[in-house]
């Protein structure tokens, strides 16, 4: 006979009931939260080990003897991974990549990416934090709108084509740059390259899926190209942005600030990241730890769909690899 499976919700925190009822038709769930130093412990005792973006899962940690024949993270961004150590070992992954018509209807993070940028123009951390220390003075925070303003977008997938469209609704003209030439397009403009969209817009927003070939996509000549009063916004993935070109062009005023929700090198952020620790002592910097997806209602949603795929990979045999008894 076939033993349950076991699944492991490394990350149980709010996790959705519904999603525990589904995967419960599979076998045993338990819902514990998983220290990084238990981490192989755990991929040798559990079928299906679900996580969010707490975990990195390495070559090393899948080597030897395994029990884990899914991964799952409710999530579209899989650098967490390594792919190809997966493909070797016939680990599937169940997560939100490519799955486009499901997240159509899932606009966390294009929401956060709006509030992000009218956070950093008008001063809202900083007038709140003045406002909480006593002061009542209007003349400290002096913000921009965006009405009239130019948008440019970097990435033309499903998040960039939603954030285009919050933006027009500012009244803001919307330029589209996407590294894929054969991408779709929603927005009102194109631009050839990525220099010749950065030279004309006051907010600079990235989209784009985070790689090999897109890692450090934002260096400094991209950020010579750009207007002193711009503003670059970034909830893609931070090793998009070559960290040391973003703070040359901070600290030379060659643009006017940034506001991230991702930093290179997550989730292992200490506080001696340079990005963290010029953001100490410099207003034009807001940032916030990759909560672009963390809404009560884009878990919920998440939580559920992705249930269902792990269930559909094992009732088609993604874990007969391992001998039962």
């Amino acid at each position: 006979m076939h033993e349950p499976h076991r699944i492991l919700i490394a990350e149980p925190r709010d996790f959705s009931p519904r999603a525990v009822s589904i995967l419960q038709q599979i076998g045993q769930v338990d819902l514990c939260e998983c220290d990084p130093r238990h981490l192989k412990q755990a991929l040798a005792d559990y079928d299906v080990f679900w996580f969010r973006l707490a975990h990195r899962i390495s070559r090393e940690l899948l080597e030897g003897d395994i029990r884990c024949r899914i991964l799952a993270t409710p999530v579209t961004g899989i650098d967490h991974i390594d792919l190809e150590a997966c493909a070797e070992r016939g680990i599937q992954i169940a997560c939100l990549r490519g799955e486009y018509e499901f997240l159509k209807k899932v606009r966390a993070t294009a929401e956060l990416t709006i509030a992000l940028t009218l956070a950093l123009l008008r001063h809202i951390p900083e007038a709140t934090a003045s406002v909480n220390g006593g002061t009542w003075d209007r003349d400290l925070f002096r913000g921009r709108e965006l009405f009239e303003k130019t948008a440019g977008v970097i990435g033309l997938g499903r998040l960039g084509n939603i954030v285009a469209g919050y933006f027009r609704a500012f009244g803001m003209r919307v330029i589209g740059y996407d590294p894929r030439p054969d991408f779709p397009l929603d927005v009102a403009e194109r631009a050839g390259t990525l220099h010749e969209l950065l030279g004309q817009c006051d907010v600079v927003s990235i989209h784009v899926k985070y790689d090999e070939s897109t890692r450090h996509l934002f260096r400094r000549e991209h950020f010579e190209c750009m207007k002193h009063s711009s503003v670059l916004i970034n909830t893609s993935r931070g090793g998009i942005v070559d960290d040391k070109a973003l703070l040359w062009a901070l600290e030379s005023g060659r643009i006017a600030g940034t506001a991230l929700d991702v930093l290179d090198g997550e989730p292992h952020i200490t506080t001696d990241h340079p990005v963290l620790q010029y953001s100490r002592n410099h207003s034009n910097v807001l940032l916030v730890p990759h909560i672009g997806g963390n809404t009560e209602e884009s878990f919920a949603k998440t939580e559920v769909f992705l249930a269902l795929r792990v269930l559909e990979l094992v009732r088609t045999d993604a874990l007969e690899s391992r001998v039962k008894i």
